[in-house]
């Protein structure tokens, strides 16, 4: 039986429908709300699912196009004039179960507060349009996405209840940049931000992911680990080089004998799936799983990375232009929009294009720029994609975002931190810096197993945003 495993880019890093291992493709939005929806919760679900009307293009008044836009809402513990709670959706489908459980329902449980819980325009239930090439994805952007949250929240302030209400937008990844961002381009709207593990600078060639990936196996690792891991990739990318050495791959790797293994695309495909359980393990995982990894590559009795174990009785693919196809199935639409993101906004790739990382030089970024071009046209080229991330860096602030009462929140683990804000912008724009922790773990409850530093940044997290909003008494 023949099995495809297609890798990718990511925001959110692992192994998604599919085989697809992404930012954003497991994609961190779509991780965790994957995590969160096998949470258990005692009380019986009681979060309402609402429509609204937004504008196609926030920005044309005379485009006079609308669309629907799906959002949750829970009121179980509002009291009049308490606060308002947005947690805004990023680039998958949005869950309701952020009014259930985690840092949301704890902060609105505490403050007498509003949940409510918004979907991004073009993933889930919530097209503007239909089509999943550059032309219908013309209105996906960060920007119109901002716009959407901010009529939402004008919609519901509207209400006599909310009259004296204090708002609050909350995000992780992506939507933790969307997050700031509302604080930034809507001040007198939003009065506080949990910008949770956000990337807040868009940057083209991402290749400090990979050199976190490393300080983390070299910190937490065993002691021979990095030099195993490199000496492994160095391995696979000599046998690359002929057609013995491909022969001997494809029968140590379980390779499909149909696939094309010289084909330049099809091995840096081969070297994005490998590559992958080590960002999973960083972006997610904790010491204990990166100590561990380890010491099963260190023990393994052949000089191989093993693919995950749903390929293990079958042969193994790595098409290049075949992953390319699969992304058009419909239940990996979302990935198209997100990608559409990265080449016209952000770039984030994780490339191998540092020399301080163990994966060799095979994920260049020309790889992604390729993505690009195949799926969107000829014009998303490298260039394209630098005059976006300038655009959005320009736009937001990069690094130094001009906001106050936005906490900066991010685990050292995780690999988007280095493009993430690490320190105090000011009094009232602090950086939390959570030690041994990994992406957005800050925005779940408590849970057998988090350390007591994690613990502590949740409580140190919720303080803040309760005296920025008054309800610190």
């Amino acid at each position: 039986m023949l099995f495809k495993y297609y890798p990718l880019i990511l925001l959110f890093n692992r192994y998604v429908a599919g085989g697809i291992n992404m930012f954003c493709f497991n994609n961190g939005f779509s991780f965790l709300n994957a995590e969160l929806n096998l949470q258990t919760v005692v009380e019986e679900f009681i979060t309402n699912t609402r429509w609204i009307n937004q504008k196609l293009d926030h920005f044309n008044p005379k485009d006079k196009r609308v669309w629907k836009m799906r959002y949750f809402k829970r009121l179980s513990f509002l009291k009049p004039n308490g606060p308002i709670y947005l947690f805004l959706g990023g680039e998958s489908e949005a869950s309701p179960r952020w009014a259930e459980t985690g840092i949301m329902y704890e902060l609105a449980k505490e403050t007498n507060g509003a949940m409510y819980v918004s979907e991004h325009r073009y993933y889930g239930q919530s097209k503007p349009l239909n089509g999943t090439d550059a032309k219908a994805f013309k209105y996906l952007s960060a920007r119109q996405a901002l716009a959407d949250n901010a009529n939402l929240l004008k919609t519901i302030k509207r209400k006599s209840i909310f009259k004296n209400s204090k708002v609050v937008v909350i995000g992780g990844s992506y939507s933790g940049n969307l997050a700031a961002w509302m604080k930034l381009l809507y001040p007198k709207l939003v009065d506080a931000a949990l910008a949770s593990s956000g990337p807040v600078l868009a940057k083209t060639d991402f290749y400090e992911y990979l050199e976190k990936v490393n300080d983390n196996y070299e910190q937490y690792g065993t002691k021979n680990c990095l030099p195993t891991i490199r000496k492994i990739f160095k391995r696979y990318d000599k046998l690359m080089q002929s057609s013995k050495g491909i022969k001997q791959l494809k029968a140590e790797e379980n390779i499909c004998e149909e696939c094309d293994m010289s084909s330049p695309e099809n091995q840096q495909t081969f070297f994005s799936s490998k590559v992958g359980e080590f960002m999973s393990n960083s972006q997610y995982g904790t010491t204990e799983i990166i100590k561990s990894h380890c010491e099963r590559v260190q023990n393994s009795s052949s000089p191989t990375i093993p693919p995950p174990e749903s390929t293990r009785n079958n042969c193994i693919c790595y098409d290049f232009d075949e992953m390319i196809e699969s992304f058009y199935d419909e239940e990996n639409v979302w990935i198209l929009a997100w990608i559409y993101q990265t080449c016209n906004e952000f770039g984030y790739y994780q490339t191998t294009s540092s020399d301080e990382q163990p994966f060799t030089d095979n994920i260049p970024l020309e790889y992604y720029i390729r993505m690009c071009h195949k799926l969107f046209g000829s014009e998303f080229d490298e260039e394209r994609v630098n005059e976006g991330v300038a655009e959005v860096n320009d736009l937001y602030g990069g690094l130094n975002p001009n906001v106050t009462n936005v906490v900066f929140s991010n685990g050292d683990l995780d690999p988007w931190s280095t493009i993430s804000v690490l320190e105090d912008l000011s009094y009232n724009a602090p950086a939390v810096v959570i030690p041994r922790s990994s992406h957005c773990r800050d925005l779940f409850s408590n849970r057998l197993g988090d350390i007591e530093e994690l613990k502590e940044a949740r409580k140190n997290i919720k303080n803040l945003i309760k005296k920025w909003i008054g309800a610190d008494c």
